[in-house]
C-alpha cells in the first residue's frame, strides 16, 4: 500500500533532497490552500522567534491570528516534511529543524498541500486531448504556474525576516520598479 507522502511525491517533481517543487507534465498548476498560508507564517513565526526550545501550538496560533485545532493540522505535516520537529510533554512543542535560509516556500508548501492542481482542464474528459498541448488557456495557466514555483523555490524563510517592513512593497535588496512604472497600487 502507497502512502500519502508517496502519492505526493508523484504529483511533485522533487530535486534530489526531496524538498523543492517543479512543474509536471499533465498538470497546470498549484493552488496554495488556507494550509499553505498558515504553514509559510507558522514558520515564519518560529524563524523570527529565534527559540532554541520548543514553541506550543498556542502561541503560534496566537501569534499568527489563527485556529490551535486547524494549525495543529498543519504543523504535523510540516513535521513528516522535516521542516520542523516536534517534542511532546510539558516542555514540548515546535522547532526548526533546519536554518531559514535553507527553507523556501516551496518547501514549506509542498509539505501543507495534499495536491498540487490548481487547474485540471475540463475538455481532456470532452474529447480534446489532441488540441490540448495547444490550448491558450492551457498554455497561459502552465506559464503562470512556472513563475509561480520559480518564485516558492527562490524565496526562502530567511527571505521574509529580512523584509523592510518601512515599505511594505520592497524587500530588502529588491529592484526598484522600471522607470515610469506606476507606483504599487496606482493605475497606469
Amino acid at each position: 500500500m502507497n502512502s500519502d507522502k508517496d502519492q505526493r511525491l508523484r504529483e511533485l517533481e522533487l530535486d534530489k533532497l526531496g524538498h523543492r517543487i517543479h512543474p509536471m507534465p499533465g498538470r497546470a498548476g498549484m493552488k496554495l490552500t488556507m494550509s499553505s498560508e498558515m504553514g509559510i507564517h507558522a514558520v515564519w513565526f518560529l524563524a523570527h522567534a529565534r527559540r532554541p526550545a520548543p514553541v506550543l501550538s498556542s502561541e503560534i496560533a496566537t501569534s499568527i491570528f489563527v485556529s490551535e485545532t486547524y494549525l495543529t493540522k498543519v504543523l504535523k505535516r510540516l513535521v513528516r516534511g522535516k521542516i520542523l520537529g516536534s517534542r511532546k510533554g510539558k516542555k514540548g512543542g515546535y522547532v526548526l529543524k533546519r536554518a531559514p535560509e535553507e527553507i523556501s516556500l516551496a518547501d514549506v508548501v509542498s509539505a501543507c498541500e495534499e495536491t498540487c492542481a490548481i487547474y485540471e482542464c475540463s475538455t481532456e474528459t470532452r474529447g480534446c486531448v489532441d488540441r490540448s498541448a495547444r490550448c491558450p488557456v492551457r498554455a497561459s495557466l502552465a506559464r503562470a504556474q512556472e513563475a509561480m514555483i520559480s518564485e516558492l523555490n527562490r524565496t526562502t524563510e530567511a527571505d521574509l525576516m529580512n523584509w523592510d517592513w518601512g515599505d511594505l512593497g520592497t524587500a530588502k535588496g529588491a529592484q526598484p520598479a522600471p522607470a515610469g512604472a506606476a507606483p504599487a497600487g496606482e493605475a497606469t
